[in-house]
């Protein structure tokens, strides 16, 4: 057994503490494990860290998560058990990641006789490079249902959802629903008015003092602009406050 793989383990079964993860940098080479974990991620026991893997603050990882590529996730983005991030993969700030989704950057190369990698390294003492279409970026706020899968080249725009199931072999737009086999537009989350609104003000940027100082806009049901808050030489101007009946008042001319 190498003592990558010893360290692999014990670091699984320990859970990434910080400061088993400060000896295993010295230990081991940084092509196999490089982390940047900050000290409020939290990673369950059970997970596989390889590569180059920077964690936010808030980060959390569910048990059985595998990690393994130059892989960046955001601030509050929370990954469900068994998910894979593979190759170059990098996930914005309050993302929600269903169990068992799978982002795979490094595909096959097809054209030679034999597809499998361990061949060509054990008895051919070669190597069967990797293809791949571009990493694969998802941007904030992104909603990805159980055992979804997206593939190489992919962009996921903010806001978006993606169905469970769901093979994503093309870019989806910011704030698009998509589902399927492969994945297809089905509606949209709001409004185009709403949808431009929300890009522009960009509150997954916002430190979380101001979060909770706008929390009506976050309880709120978005039909409309109106709904949304304004940004004004870099303050956030709240939207006006709903009637009784859930009704917002008409925009002042």
């Amino acid at each position: 057994m190498t003592l990558e793989t010893v360290v692999d383990r014990s670091l699984s079964l320990l859970g990434y503490p910080a400061a088993a993860c400060t000896l295993a940098d010295r230990l081991l080479p940084s092509e196999h494990l490089e982390l940047d974990v900050a000290p409020s991620a939290r990673i369950a026991t059970g997970c596989l860290c390889r590569g180059s893997i920077d964690l936010a603050p808030r980060t959390r990882l569910s048990r059985g998560c595998i990690l393994n590529g130059d892989v960046s996730v955001g601030r509050r983005t929370n990954l469900e058990p068994k998910c894979e991030l593979i190759g170059d993969v990098s996930i914005g700030r309050y993302c929600a990641i269903a169990r068992e989704c799978t982002f795979q950057e490094p595909n096959h190369e097809t054209q030679r006789p034999s597809l499998q990698n361990k061949l060509y390294a054990d008895v051919l003492d070669s190597e069967l490079e990797s293809t791949t279409k571009g990493p694969i970026t998802v941007g904030n706020d992104v909603w990805i249902g159980a055992r979804a899968t997206v593939l190489s080249g992919v962009t996921i725009g903010d806001g978006a959802i993606v169905g469970a199931g769901a093979i994503v072999t093309d870019d989806v737009e910011p704030y698009a629903v998509v589902a399927g086999v492969p994945a297809e537009r089905v509606s949209w989350r709001f409004p185009e008015p709403v949808r431009e609104k929300l890009l522009e003000l960009e509150w997954w940027n916002w430190d979380e003092r101001t979060i909770r100082a706008n929390r009506d806009f976050f309880e709120r049901d978005l039909t409309g602009p109106e709904d949304v808050p304004t940004v004004d030489e870099g303050r956030v101007t709240e939207p006006p406050t709903r009637d009784l009946e859930g009704r917002s008042p008409p925009l002042q001319e």
